[in-house]
């Protein structure tokens, strides 16, 4: 694979707790990426063992942070507990890395999962196979209420606030794909947690990329 390099930014701890707020009486781990965001100091060793620190001293009941190899790119879920068992004890993982290891950490946990990182741009170039449809590095990452999905990419019309009109018996009506919707609505769900669809949600604001 070529090396590639995602830019992000770490969020305000305020815009954090309040995410957090929305997920109580959970054991929070912070997992940090020992690629691009460890490379540019937003979610490397000292990243993830200060946010612990500070999610801590706001009362929240945190785990040892732990990093992993790629969170773009696992094989499974089982070999990263393999590798990270305390992985295993979280009820809520804090994700700091790029949008697609949020994303795909979302896919393959079964927990929810939040983004401690916004993706603001790629940097350099990605070979090999990719995930599509995972990250649009808008700049705003809020996946937490999307049970980990992206709708801004994993839909072709970046609806933000349901399906639109066009899906079909849960099919998108583009090329018959699954509509992410469906998936996010049936992970919601199954957690009890749809009340995070209630609010509306703006327009992205694109300032946050500048």
């Amino acid at each position: 694979m070529d090396e590639h390099m995602i830019i992000t930014r770490l969020k305000p701890i305020e815009e954090i707790l309040t995410m957090v707020g929305k997920f109580p009486a959970s054991t929070i781990c912070v997992v940090g990426c020992s690629i691009c965001a460890r490379k540019i100091q937003t979610g490397g060793e000292t990243q993830v063992t200060s946010l612990a620190a500070q999610l801590s001293s706001h009362g929240l009941d945190m785990l040892d942070g732990k990093m992993v190899k790629h969170a773009c790119s696992a094989k499974s879920w089982d070999e990263l507990i393999e590798e990270n068992p305390a992985l295993a004890q979280a009820d809520t993982l804090l994700v700091l890395s790029c949008g697609a290891g949020v994303s795909l950490l979302g896919r393959i946990s079964g927990k929810p999962v939040l983004p401690g990182l916004n993706t603001t741009s790629i940097g350099g170039a990605l070979a090999n196979d990719t995930l599509e449809g995972v990250c649009v590095m808008c700049g705003e990452c809020d996946v937490a209420i999307y049970a980990g999905l992206c709708p801004k990419s994993g839909c072709p019309k970046s609806q933000i606030n349901g399906p639109c009109g066009g899906s079909s018996d849960g099919d998108c009506e583009v090329e018959g794909r699954k509509c992410i919707w469906v998936t996010i609505y049936e992970i919601l769900e199954c957690r009890g947690m749809l009340e995070l669809l209630d609010d509306i949600k703006p327009p992205v604001c694109h300032d946050r990329r500048l």
